[in-house]
């Protein structure tokens, strides 16, 4: 579990630094930050730079004056510009929002929305209100939740008040394991689930589409168990077939393309939903996107990702080279060679597709792959995360299919390899794997050794001969 503390608790060390050690306010936070980084607290969500006394009587005024106004239901064109007013407040850093919200903007705002029944004045408190609890989610209470819901299940619902409240939502849940268990709990999927219908606008599915990937994270470090699989799961069994009715409906929206590959592959947990994919005709349908939007880097980049995760099921691993996946990763790979990030994601799938299937990997050797791959080393050779996903795509070709060792030495993986052993400490274990299985000479460490015992670890059972090849 990682250590946190409060806002308070770093004010007050920071405030007995200056007082008892006699530091300067800019020191004494550098200190304060040294002594509880040695402690091992997480100070991400603190806020070092301190507000002066005037910017926080100026902040807390922004809120007092929407309070009043809507206490008093004041003119629509003053409580717009006092929301206005406090939105920019939020909006100069975190510590102002936190000072908002410590003077109670949070239920000051949702009773704005509920006093005023006009659309404007409920649009500017719910912007406000996303400004305000943006990277800020500890605000949201139960209210809050109930608010959500029963705003979504209003129909019909203005557009731009609904996707103020499904990106509210989803704000909520990001990096806050609690907040996404309340809301999912509110039933909010089978709420939201219908929004992906015929009559829906497109930007109310991109929000609804994020809001189901914002149920599926698992980035909250607060806590060492979240339930993103269990999300996932619901999402998934209830929502697919909708999601992919999408990719047919909606063949030249790219932006709304790209989030629903990114949606699919977040809710790819499960082999059954793979095959799911397939037999809705998904391996058809993103070969499509792959080709309509070939020069978008971000939905190529995210179909190499959607691709690794479908071949979790081992039909679809066996399925897609005879789909036509092995000539479009090759040349989607070859098209962004410029970008070792889309590479990286591109190699990790031919990685996947060719795990322990030299049917694949024949098919991916006869299409050229090895070229690529290598081309693709020497592309990037200061880049890490290239370097590590070429040694498994090499590994994973050649393991079962040894013949194919010769070609890869012929064009250069051996020197590319031995360069990253030199360059690359942190991934020695993967070159090495690779060099191994390349059938080239390399000297395994044994990183235990014992006389009499059945002394053994985790590398030296990765080393065994029999674990040939890389999965991730």
């Amino acid at each position: 579990m990682v250590i946190e503390i409060s806002q308070e608790t770093f004010d007050d060390a920071v405030k007995e630094n200056v007082e008892i050690l006699g530091l300067g306010e800019e020191e004494a936070v550098e200190e304060a930050v040294k002594q509880f980084e040695a402690q091992g607290v997480d100070l991400s969500k603190i806020i070092k730079d301190q507000m002066s006394k005037q910017q926080y009587e100026e902040i807390t005024a922004a809120v007092q004056k929407v309070e009043q106004l809507q206490k008093t239901k004041g003119d629509v064109d003053n409580i717009n510009k006092a929301l206005d007013d406090l939105r920019l407040e939020c909006d100069k850093g975190i510590q102002y929002k936190i000072a908002a919200g410590k003077a109670e903007a949070y239920h000051i705002l949702l009773n704005t929305y509920e006093a005023f029944s006009d659309k404007t004045v409920k649009i500017n408190a719910l912007k406000t209100l996303l400004s305000l609890m943006t990277k800020q989610p500890d605000l949201l209470d139960d209210r809050g939740v109930a608010f959500i819901i029963n705003n979504l299940k209003v129909q019909p619902q203005d557009v731009e008040i609904q996707k103020l409240i499904l990106k509210w939502a989803k704000e909520c849940c990001v990096m806050h394991e609690k907040n996404r268990q309340k809301i999912y709990d509110s039933h909010i999927v089978d709420v939201i689930k219908n929004q992906l219908d015929d009559l829906t606008p497109v930007e109310i599915i991109r929000e609804t589409l994020s809001v189901f990937r914002a149920l599926v994270l698992d980035d909250d470090v607060r806590v060492e168990f979240g339930r993103a699989h269990e999300h996932a799961r619901v999402i998934a069994s209830e929502t697919l077939c909708s999601i992919m009715n999408l990719l047919t409906r909606f063949r030249g929206e790219e932006q709304l393309n790209l989030d629903i590959i990114v949606t699919l592959t977040a809710l790819m947990v499960r082999a059954e939903f793979c095959k799911k994919v397939e037999d809705a005709g998904g391996l058809e349908l993103i070969k499509t996107v792959m080709e309509t939007f070939c020069n978008s880097g971000r939905i190529i980049r995210q179909s190499f990702k959607l691709i690794k995760a479908l071949a979790g099921n081992d039909e679809c691993k066996a399925h897609m080279p005879k789909k036509g996946y092995v000539s479009i990763l090759r040349d989607s790979i070859n098209a962004s060679m410029d970008s070792a990030q889309t590479v990286t994601a591109g190699l990790s799938a031919v990685a996947a597709l060719t795990l322990r299937s030299p049917e694949n990997s024949k098919q991916f050797f006869d299409e050229g792959i090895p070229e690529v791959i290598v081309t693709a080393m020497k592309k990037h050779d200061s880049d890490k995360a290239v370097q590590k996903t070429a040694s498994w795509a090499i590994r994973n070709m050649v393991s079962r299919s040894k013949y194919q060792s010769a070609k890869f030495i012929e064009i250069g993986a051996e020197e590319a390899l031995r360069n990253d052993l030199k360059n690359f400490k942190e991934i020695e274990y993967d070159v090495k794997a690779a060099l191994r299985d390349l059938g080239c000479k390399v000297n395994l460490k044994e990183e235990w050794t014992g006389k009499g015992g059945a002394l053994t670890n985790r590398n030296a059972k990765r080393d065994n001969e029999n674990d040939n090849e890389y999965e991730d």
